[in-house]
């Protein structure tokens, strides 16, 4: 199908933070997972993401290759998405399980046959989030192997692109993310390699991500009224009040 990203404001080749959920199917269960992602769209029906390699995402891509990109405008979940680990020291451990619904793609014309490599592939449901105003359904057409340079130096990593399916737009959405959830979304990508730093026991490393990762928190509660970016803010002083110890 060609994917009518013009129907939900998206533009090519341009970055959006989404919420990527991916699946596993052990025996007759479906266990979805999901993370905060950074996707472009590269062609009418192509999206372009790059998930670090010791993620589940990158697992249950390499695994099946299917992701729902859910775009959503609680950053609340962002926060839920990014400082979720299965060893948490703050009790998250996954995202929460009532965030999740399931497409049923018995009927859908689109995604006929898509399934056929899975076992009992007229069973699967595909996992979304079900506060996403938009959902595109895809599946691994492609992998590159990148290297890509941030604070964490030159990292060698997969480049996944997927074709979109099927494209479901559930509702219209009007919100703009202001200045202090834009600096959640910043804050919480730091957070996650103030981690990576803490785990190579690269001192300097963690003291520069920290030290600006102080200096967005103080500008969110200075600009911030919002209900959610507060809890996001509350999750995150958690997250690194255990990772400081």
């Amino acid at each position: 199908m060609k994917i009518n990203y013009k129907d939900i404001g998206l533009r090519k080749n341009y970055l959006y933070e989404v919420l990527a959920t991916t699946f596993v199917k052990v025996r007759d269960e479906i266990i979805p997972n999901t993370a905060s992602m950074g996707i472009r769209l590269i062609d009418d029906n192509i999206i372009k993401m790059i998930p670090y390699p010791n993620t589940t995402t990158y697992k249950n891509l390499k695994e099946n290759g299917f992701a729902s990109i859910n775009f959503c405008d609680n950053i609340h979940l962002f926060a839920l998405a990014s400082l979720k680990d299965p060893n948490s020291h703050i009790g998250l451990k996954e995202f929460p399980i009532e965030f999740y619904e399931y497409f049923d793609f018995i009927n859908e014309k689109s995604m006929k046959g898509v399934f056929k490599q899975l076992k009992d592939s007229d069973k699967i449901m595909f996992p979304y989030i079900n506060q996403a105003w938009a959902i595109a359904f895809c599946e691994t057409i492609e992998e590159n192997q990148i290297t890509k340079e941030n604070t964490l130096g030159k990292l060698r990593l997969s480049e996944f692109k997927l074709r979109v399916y099927s494209l479901v737009k559930k509702r219209e959405t009007f919100k703009l993310f202001n200045r202090a959830e834009n600096l959640v979304l910043e804050i919480l990508i730091l957070a996650t390699r103030l981690k990576i730093a803490k785990e190579r026991n690269d001192q300097p490393l963690f003291d520069k991500i920290h030290e600006k990762i102080i200096d967005y928190m103080k500008n969110v509660e200075r600009f911030s009224k919002n209900e959610e970016a507060i809890k996001s803010l509350e999750l995150l002083n958690n997250y690194l009040s255990k990772l400081i110890e």
